[in-house]
């Protein structure tokens, strides 16, 4: 269940004083988002003069017309309301221009958008509103993907100065949080449509799943903390086979030792070919090469030597 002490006890990841750092809320005006920021707000209040410091970050697309207005009115609301600082992104009909694919672009644009505030205003984390069906989402994702245990793991609750404390809760416990406390938000009707794999997996399959398995979302998260100890365990034995198999290293790229490598365990060999962007098939004809063949994958030009893997990085 979704409360403020089990929110609190989610945000600790940090494993320090969250009451001494500064925070950036990515608010897009949906349940989740606006649930994350009364949280928020309320260990503010609560708190009195030590409550967790924070401003909010909201994007207008306008891929929705009055809608997406409507989006950025409800936070900007909340913000006025309560004092919060708020920054606004206002997208240009001139940087959709440059859009290829939506979904990639969308997500670089506003992280661009948030580590520049972040930056600018000296904060220490961004917060985002992620939960256990949006793991559950991403788990199918890169299952139909062919990602290693790393992609099977979870999405990290804390990385690269992002913060994710509501993923061990699910979107019917936030929806009923936002109930309880009468917490205002609109919803997203394009996220109804199944034009995109997420939202299939979020209309079609999910609900079948928890149909079938009404207690599966939070034994799916059990399952998922046990994976993410195992990955935890997993990367750091691939990170020591790394260093132990390489041999040269400069600007341009590095040389593994082939020998070394492939006296590993099969499982080790495919995550160190993995890590030169290389999956599938791939992996196999790189594991089964001859002297001077040749692959390429979208980060490596990599050549098999007798002895060694010649690992070139790609210019972009």
């Amino acid at each position: 269940m979704l409360d403020f002490n089990n929110f609190k006890e989610n945000l600790e990841v940090l494993g320090e004083d969250i009451f001494s750092k500064k925070f950036l809320l990515a608010v897009s005006g949906g349940a989740d988002s606006m649930v994350l920021s009364h949280l928020f707000r309320f260990f503010d209040s609560a708190q009195n003069d030590k409550g967790l410091e924070f401003q909010v970050a909201h994007v207008n697309y306008h891929f929705r017309g009055e809608d997406s207005n409507l989006d950025q009115k409800i936070v900007e609301d909340f913000c006025r309301k309560n004092k919060i600082k708020f920054h606004l992104k206002d997208v240009s009909e001139e940087e959709k221009t440059q859009m290829k694919s939506l979904q990639n672009w969308a997500r670089e644009l506003r992280y661009d958008f948030f580590f520049k505030i972040l930056e600018q205003e000296n904060l220490d984390y961004i917060v985002t509103a992620h939960h256990l069906n949006d793991e559950l989402e991403t788990f199918f994702i890169n299952l139909s993907r062919g990602s290693g245990i790393k992609g099977l793991s979870g999405i990290p609750k804390n990385e690269n100065s992002i913060l994710r404390p509501l993923l061990k809760f699910t979107k019917a416990e936030i929806y009923a949080f936002a109930e309880e406390n009468h917490i205002d938000f609109r919803e997203d009707k394009s996220n109804e449509k199944n034009d995109y794999l997420r939202n299939k997996i979020r209309n079609q399959l999910t609900p079948k799943i928890v149909e079938i398995f009404p207690q599966f979302l939070e034994q799916f998260g059990e399952s998922l903390s046990y994976l993410s100890s195992v990955n935890d365990f997993y990367q750091n034995e691939i990170e020591k086979t790394f260093q132990e198999i390489l041999t040269e290293e400069n600007e341009e790229g590095f040389t593994l030792n082939k020998e070394i490598l492939f006296r590993k365990p099969k499982v080790l060999i495919i995550e160190i070919i993995r890590k030169l962007g290389f999956t599938g098939i791939e992996i196999e004809k790189i594991m089964n090469a001859e002297n001077g063949k040749f692959f390429r994958s979208n980060t490596y030009e990599i050549s098999i030597k007798r002895k060694e893997i010649v690992c070139t990085k790609r210019k972009k």
